[in-house]
């Protein structure tokens, strides 16, 4: 019963912290956003929402400098002021602009935001199970090996759902008439546009939450090879 109970609060304890930081964080996010005020790119978005069945996408544009999307467990999805500036100066196209805004609806889509409190939590809890084994055969360092299989559990997770995310918005970008190409070049022109953006090589790939760009533009082009071909 002491294990039972013992393992509840090792899985409930992320899950409550999760959802309170999970709400806090919306509301922090909308104070520091405005509504995507912007007549062709609203018109882009809402072809995507056509596509998809989807009423309406609410975007609103986050005041930060970086180039970047997201969704919130809420169901909200945000872009920067960075990314909206891109477009502004001709850096980034429309159709690119709208490929973003198709991964995060993907995230949403697919459960991925809601599903990652999960994720979280089982990853805590394969910390402190597996650091709690470990530590009793090599103290000190068992904790640190527990802790990097946990990194790399959540980071395995995480990359398999930017896979999912991108064949959604490529499929969605097809069926709303955009093509696929704008994603992929969206993705390869992070890495000159955002710098700090680009993901390492090799077996630290293997700790970072993104798949290289590179994986991620061929898995693009693949996908829309296959389903244009197949209709």
């Amino acid at each position: 019963m002491v294990k039972f109970l013992s393992f509840a609060l090792i899985l409930g304890v992320p899950l409550i912290w999760w959802y309170v930081s999970a709400k806090l964080q919306g509301y922090g996010l909308r104070k520091q956003s405005r509504p995507l005020k912007n007549d062709a790119l609203e018109g882009l978005v809402n072809r995507l929402g056509s596509a998809a069945g989807v009423e309406r996408v609410g975007v609103r544009v986050l005041q930060a400098p970086i180039i970047n999307g997201m969704a919130t467990p809420e169901g909200e999805i945000y872009v920067t002021e960075g990314l909206v500036a891109q477009v502004r100066n001709g850096k980034v196209t429309a159709s690119e602009f709208a490929s973003v805004v198709a991964h995060e609806l993907g995230h949403l889509a697919l459960g991925h935001t809601k599903r990652r409190a999960i994720d979280l939590a089982a990853a805590q809890a394969i910390s402190v199970v597996v650091g709690g084994m470990l530590a009793r055969l090599i103290p000190i360092i068992g904790w640190h090996l527990a802790r990097a299989i946990s990194t790399l559990f959540v980071a395995t997770l995480s990359r398999k759902d930017e896979f999912e995310a991108d064949a959604y918005a490529t499929a969605l970008m097809l069926r709303a008439g955009f093509g696929a190409e704008p994603q992929a070049r969206m993705l390869e022109k992070l890495e000159t546009l955002s710098p700090g953006s680009k993901q390492p090589d090799g077996p630290a790939s293997w700790l970072a939450s993104h798949p290289p760009v590179r994986d991620r533009a061929a898995a693009i082009r693949e996908n829309a090879a296959r389903w244009g071909a197949s209709g």
